[in-house]
């Protein structure tokens, strides 16, 4: 009997957990990592492995998030980085291990709806402080990077443009009073991406999440808006003079003042990070160099070449880095690690509905990442990569195989 009442408690523990780790998700990042550090011990404690373990090896997502950390593991074998290195770097994507534990605990959907709501209450309560600290309610110290709350700037526009796109959503499948303060929340997100945080990996993004938004909920018709729309975006950045300016519009000036033993420029950086990155990736096009090789790889490439960028930790592009890494076989590997998640958001059901919310919630989360990785290493950075395997984690919980249904009927007889 006491067994049977502790088990009951440890899953509820897990459960509040993984909810207190999607709020943690707008915070400092010190909350995510204790959330998650204290769900993995619990979850190791609460028993009935078994039917996690059959879970997990039912859902392609899950397995697929494994092997990927395990091809990390073995990737540190032929590194030529130090052993210290190697472990730390395989470490850091301790997160993709996440998804499948999240997966084998989050079988009821209003956990999963809990977690979301979880979610988009910490992203509202960091846009009422960013709108606070612009009014000069909440103090707040000018760094040239616009009134960011907890995280960087990147990270800020990065969370903050998904939470547009899934408040749009969620006004699309509300109706009355309930829609219109989604769009009014999915509005001052969106304004706030634009002009009162400058991180512009968040505006690319929040751009592309838009687009993709318009074209699931009304296909070609969406054209004329879409464009209309730009337009006036675009007015209303270059004649205000009282709002931040939009670094969007630094990146082709940046680029050609750049001059690598001269003057640095933020997009010329980037731009000769994959540069040399790509030299890396021909050397070792098949199997890359190895788990945390990058630094110390470029590092001596960059020397060789005299240049000033010769201490760079990553290249700023999750696609390169992995490259780099693992080669073209890892990099394809990256690429299924998402596109077999996306395919089984069309195969999810809910009320005998054949997409819902969830669904459309994972896509614009791996157009997030998948956009955000193309200017940063979002896997590797713990903000970043816990946002979008916790997350990844939830949602992907939807999916419910066969042998899945089977096992959830049994345990409810």
């Amino acid at each position: 009997m006491k067994q049977n009442r502790y088990l009951v408690y440890a899953e509820k523990a897990q459960i509040y957990l993984i909810i207190f780790a999607c709020f943690s998700i707008a915070l400092p990042t010190a909350f995510m990592s204790l959330s998650m550090g204290l769900f993995v011990i619990v979850w190791a404690l609460s028993g009935n492995y078994q039917k996690k373990f059959q879970l997990i090896m039912s859902h392609p997502a899950a397995i697929v998030s494994i092997a990927f950390f395990i091809l990390y593991g073995i990737g540190m074998f032929y590194s030529s980085a130090s052993w210290e290195m190697r472990t730390t770097w395989w470490l850091k994507y301790h997160k993709l291990l996440y998804i499948p534990l999240i997966i084998s605990v989050l079988t009821l959907e209003k956990y999963r709806s809990l977690a979301l709501k979880a979610f988009l209450a910490g992203m509202i309560m960091v846009l009422a402080i960013s709108y606070l600290k612009w009014l000069g309610v909440v103090p707040h110290k000018d760094i040239g990077q616009g009134y960011f709350v907890f995280k960087g700037r990147i990270a800020h526009n990065i969370f903050m443009a998904f939470t547009m796109y899934l408040t749009l959503r969620l006004a699309v499948n509300s109706s009355d009073l309930k829609r219109w303060i989604w769009i009014g929340v999915s509005l001052l997100a969106a304004l706030n991406v634009i002009f009162l945080v400058n991180g512009r990996s968040g505006q690319i993004i929040m751009s592309v999440l838009f687009v993709w938004f318009c074209w699931e909920t009304w296909g070609w018709k969406s054209i004329r808006w879409l464009t209309a729309l730009m337009v006036a975006i675009t007015i209303i950045a270059l004649l205000s003079d009282e709002l931040p300016k939009n670094r969007l519009m630094e990146i082709k000036q940046e680029i050609l003042s750049h001059q690598p033993d001269q003057a640095l420029t933020s997009s010329g950086l980037r731009l000769e990070f994959y540069k040399n990155t790509l030299t890396l990736i021909q050397k070792n096009t098949i199997f890359g160099g190895g788990t945390g090789s990058f630094e110390i790889n470029y590092r001596h490439l960059a020397e060789s070449q005299n240049t000033l960028s010769t201490h760079v930790t990553n290249p700023h592009n999750e696609f390169l880095l992995t490259g780099q890494e693992l080669g073209v076989f890892g990099f394809l590997f990256l690429i299924g690690f998402f596109l077999i998640p996306w395919r089984l958001t069309y195969l999810f059901e809910s009320n005998g509905k054949y997409r819902y919310i969830q669904g459309y919630a994972f896509r614009g989360l791996t157009l997030t990442i998948v956009v955000g990785s193309m200017f940063n290493s979002l896997l590797l950075d713990a903000g970043e990569g816990k946002f979008y395997c916790v997350l990844a984690g939830v949602l992907m919980s939807s999916y419910q195989p066969i042998s899945k249904l089977r096992l959830r009927n049994q345990s409810e007889l």
